[in-house]
């Protein structure tokens, strides 16, 4: 299956189903499992907190896995009751799932492939991320501005038959907000000016004096409960055949290489030494420290991008989380 025919069907297909959220496509995933409460489901322990919810919403067990620096599982924790192991592609770049694989054979266990990031990427073999484990979940709206927008494919023939049908798209009024930033993102692309950045920087400052935050924190419960209203809007279902994959695939590997370059003097270390084919990166992810990171920040911002700390961790992993999960920074790509 090509890249084109996953982003490309329809939402009468008999494989894929649309959602508002990644979160939602997950939750499908493992109800289609028949997760049970007290099952245990394999994490690594290098995820955003609210990924977590679906899990919670099922009452299953989370083991967590360690994530070395290179983004590869340190290792994969034996345990008789796992079902379900998440293997993620980080900031759209390929995760090498055949550990996970030999694992989930030997356990007996669903391989739930979350390509979050890597909407658009694929691997070394061509094939698409997200086709080569039981499950894929895409986040549409991390890779293009829309309102939102997710999908689950279900690989394995034998869980087809489980999806439930599509839900109807919902229709209610977007925000206004939403479409001042849609126009002022299309103007920056088109006029290379930092509008975008520049409407943002002023609402940030008035939320910093309004709330004390420039940016709304993610709140812990976030971790436990699941965002209302699965379906995808309609506005976003709409705007998927019209999307220019090509020139955005073309833009993000553009916008590596130039940051790459750019931050060749700054004191950092990137996650990934090369950009390889078939890679449409979710951003420019890098090690560093707050200092180098805010130097890094200023640099995105003149490009009228954003560089953020990644992730939110969970509260079990946040404690003792090693060094390398606390000072991973990303340029974020979408605009």
């Amino acid at each position: 299956m090509r890249n084109k025919d996953i982003i490309e069907l329809g939402v009468h297909s008999s494989t894929i189903r649309y959602f508002r959220f990644g979160r939602h496509a997950l939750l499908a995933a493992l109800n289609i499992l028949q997760l049970r409460p007290g099952d245990s489901v394999l994490v690594p322990a290098f995820i955003c907190r609210d990924l977590l919810a679906p899990m919670h919403a099922m009452g299953a067990n989370l083991v967590f896995y360690e994530v070395g620096l290179d983004m590869r599982p340190v290792n994969l924790p034996d345990g008789n009751d796992v079902r379900a192991v998440l293997a993620v592609n980080y900031f759209g770049f390929s995760q090498d799932m055949l550990p996970f694989r030999i694992y989930c054979e030997h356990h007996g266990a669903a391989l739930i492939e979350d390509n979050a990031h890597g909407y658009l990427s694929c691997d070394e073999t061509g094939s698409p991320l997200g086709t080569r484990g039981d499950f894929g979940i895409f986040s549409i709206r991390k890779t293009f501005a829309l309102p939102d927008g997710a999908l689950l494919v279900v690989n394995k023939p034998e869980w087809q038959g489980r999806l439930v049908p599509q839900l109807p798209c919902r229709s209610e009024l977007l925000a206004p907000t939403y479409w001042i930033k849609h126009g002022l993102a299309w103007l920056q692309r088109k006029t290379g000016v930092a509008l975008l950045a520049m409407g943002q920087d002023l609402a940030r400052h008035l939320r910093r004096w309004h709330t004390g935050h420039a940016i709304a924190p993610l709140l812990p419960a976030n971790e436990f409960e699941m965002p209302p209203e699965p379906a995808p809007h309609c506005h976003s279902m709409a705007s998927l055949p019209h999307l220019d994959r090509v020139g955005e695939v073309s833009r993000r590997r553009r916008l590596y290489r130039e940051f790459q370059a750019r931050f060749s003097g700054l004191d950092i270390q990137p996650v990934f030494g090369e950009l390889p084919a078939g890679v449409a990166p979710y951003g420019y992810p890098f090690y560093a420290d707050i200092h180098t990171a805010q130097m890094a920040t200023r640099l995105a911002r003149k490009q009228g991008l954003d560089c953020m700390h990644w992730p939110d961790l969970p509260a079990a992993v946040s404690l003792n989380a090693p060094l390398h999960y606390q000072s991973l920074w990303m340029v974020n790509f979408i605009c």
